[in-house]
């Protein structure tokens, strides 16, 4: 009796890439792991954004700054940047140069563009990492720093990606996710919806104790 074939869509891939890779980060299984099952579906969802007219380039500028400088207006950054009198100046400079974001302004108002340089240079450094972790045939002898990958922003800047062109979400591993974020962030506010209860359940944990419970919940809720 012939089997059937199965067959997944290239968004279908990155889905799955991305939802393992937050389960491995939550399992804090080893960080080059999860930064090249990360930059994997990261790179499937560039080249789905480009097919769609988007450059994910531009929306990560557009992200970063985005959010820098409304939290400044608000006065919302996180004590990290505010206790730095270098890196506060920085980004009051960077919000004197945006203006036109205030403390209500919404990211739908926000456009960017950047120039085809701008755009070498991100995925320059973006694919660093993953570029050392895949290929052998330049420079045999190199070494990476691990203190330079941060798969945190790796995964924020994947989930982002996904977002913008994806019918559905990323299921529980997106939800819980986006709790962890949250939770890790003083200044968001809570809206009293059922997520809150995900959120705060996740602050009542200490810092080093948050990873795997984000795992536990995953797994329970995968479960059901």
């Amino acid at each position: 009796m012939a089997t059937a074939t199965l067959h997944v869509t290239k968004l279908a891939a990155a889905k799955r890439q991305l939802q393992a890779a937050i389960r491995l980060f939550f399992l804090e299984e080893d960080e080059l792991a999860v930064h090249t099952v990360a930059s994997a579906a990261y790179g499937l969802l560039k080249d789905l954004k480009r097919d769609r007219g988007q450059n994910e380039a531009a929306d990560s500028y557009r992200t970063t700054f985005f959010y820098l400088v409304r939290d400044f207006r608000r006065g919302t950054l996180p004590a990290h940047m505010t206790s730095d009198p270098s890196m506060l100046a920085e980004i009051e400079r960077i919000a004197d140069q945006l203006s036109p974001i205030t403390a209500d302004s919404k990211l739908s108002d926000v456009q960017v563009t950047i120039s085809p340089a701008q755009e070498k240079q991100y995925w320059n450094e973006s694919n660093r990492a993953a570029n050392f972790l895949k290929h052998a045939d330049r420079d045999t002898e190199g070494t990476l720093p691990l203190e330079k990958l941060d798969n945190n922003l790796l995964l924020l800047k994947c989930c982002s990606a996904y977002r913008d062109i994806a019918p559905d979400d990323l299921g529980n591993e997106g939800l819980v996710f986006e709790a962890f974020t949250a939770a890790n962030n003083p200044a968001h506010q809570t809206t009293g919806s059922s997520f809150d209860s995900l959120l705060e359940s996740m602050r009542r944990v200490p810092n080093d104790r948050r990873l795997s419970l984000c795992y536990k919940v995953i797994v329970e809720m995968n479960a059901n």
